[in-house]
């Protein structure tokens, strides 16, 4: 087979569009910053959740790819130059949690600086900004569960056990573990990420029809499908945290200098809903601006204005959600004086209005 060479161009950077173009790929709801970094790329999902199969076919060159999404829409990909474009690629992270299931063969997946295998039935559960990649130096076939902070905590939530006195509790899981490092340590800086290395006397037939049913609930548009998925979520999480099932292994992975720093920041406009300025940021982290400018760049692909307004922007999609204050009013509030260079702004970074946000069913969130 012929080897293609990385996808850069003389800007060390690639549009999404073009990127899409290269992959044979005509539509897909990941969002993708920093393409062709030589450090790291970055990854959103813009739906609360998402699955993804993925399998690949050396004899043929190809990799397979079928993204579920509540929006019930599939996209399949297949191309002979795919799979070697797939293993050009730098490491990638995201602000979603990302579980790996390996459904058959062989997965080699390079977590920061070391390269773990995991075999079939076996799985990986990456933290929020753990950089991470799928070598595609093997045959397999494997299932991505990402989820949103807010939608999983949510299912967890919702997740009620009753006693014989009628009391509620929730079951904790090993989410609530990643829940905790990542309030208790700064932002993002809990790199870890757990391995579920199946024990001999699983029989995983359960495990394949759980996930089976979840894919085939995404793919009809029935009444209660939300419910039903999220409660299949909930007994997958189960059998996995089950110790009779799986020995459950914490790594932690270590973190650079200009990483930290790229915590920090992100941090600070977490705690302030992107409202802080260059100087504040000079002031508090004692760096210069333009360099905690590139350090968000090349981590995000995004500069620090950019970066800054997708976290007020997701303030204002909280205040859509959770309060009944009119769009003007928000828009005032997060100091927005023009609606419809707001309203532009919203449907980049949610694709849809705020009117459309707000008018979504809750358990769409």
């Amino acid at each position: 087979m012929k080897k293609i060479k990385p996808f850069r161009d003389t800007g060390g950077k690639l549009s999404q569009e073009g990127f899409l173009k290269k992959l044979g790929i005509p539509k897909t709801f990941l969002t993708f910053h920093n393409l062709g970094s030589y450090t790291s790329e970055f990854v959103e999902i813009g739906m609360p959740y998402m699955i993804i199969h993925e399998s690949t076919d050396h004899k043929r060159g190809e990799l397979n790819s079928l993204e579920f999404t509540e929006s019930n829409k599939n996209y399949f990909f297949s191309s002979t130059s795919r799979l070697d474009l797939a293993g050009t690629r730098t490491l990638h992270s995201h602000d979603f949690y990302e579980l790996t299931i390996v459904l058959e063969g062989e997965l080699h997946l390079q977590i920061e600086n070391e390269t773990v295998t995991y075999h079939a039935g076996e799985c990986c559960l990456c933290n929020k900004n753990i950089r991470h990649k799928e070598l595609h130096d093997s045959e397999f076939e494997i299932i991505l569960f990402m989820f949103q902070e807010e939608y999983i905590k949510s299912v967890l939530e919702q997740d009620l056990l009753y006693d014989e006195e009628g009391r509620s509790c929730t079951n904790h899981t090993f989410f609530h573990h990643l829940f905790a490092e990542n309030q208790k340590l700064s932002f993002y800086s809990a790199k870890e990420y757990i391995d579920f290395r199946r024990k001999k006397s699983f029989d995983p037939d359960d495990f394949y029809r759980l996930i089976n049913a979840i894919v085939l609930e995404l793919s009809e548009s029935r009444s209660g499908r939300n419910y039903m998925v999220r409660g299949y979520f909930c007994r997958f999480i189960a059998m996995l945290g089950d110790e009779g099932n799986y020995l459950i292994q914490t790594h932690q992975t270590r973190i650079s200098k200009e990483e930290r720093l790229f915590y920090q920041v992100s941090w600070l406009l977490q705690n302030r809903k992107g409202r802080i300025s260059r100087r504040e940021l000079e002031k508090e982290l004692n760096y210069n601006s333009d360099y905690i400018n590139r350090v968000i760049k090349k981590y995000t692909g995004q500069t620090l204005s950019d970066y800054s307004r997708a976290f007020l922007l997701k303030e204002a999609a909280e205040l859509l959600k959770n309060t009944d204050k009119r769009v003007g009013e928000i828009c005032e509030e997060l100091g927005y004086t023009n609606r419809s260079h707001f309203n532009r702004l919203f449907i980049e970074r949610y694709g849809m209005t705020p009117a459309e946000y707000r008018a979504l069913e809750p358990d769409a969130f």
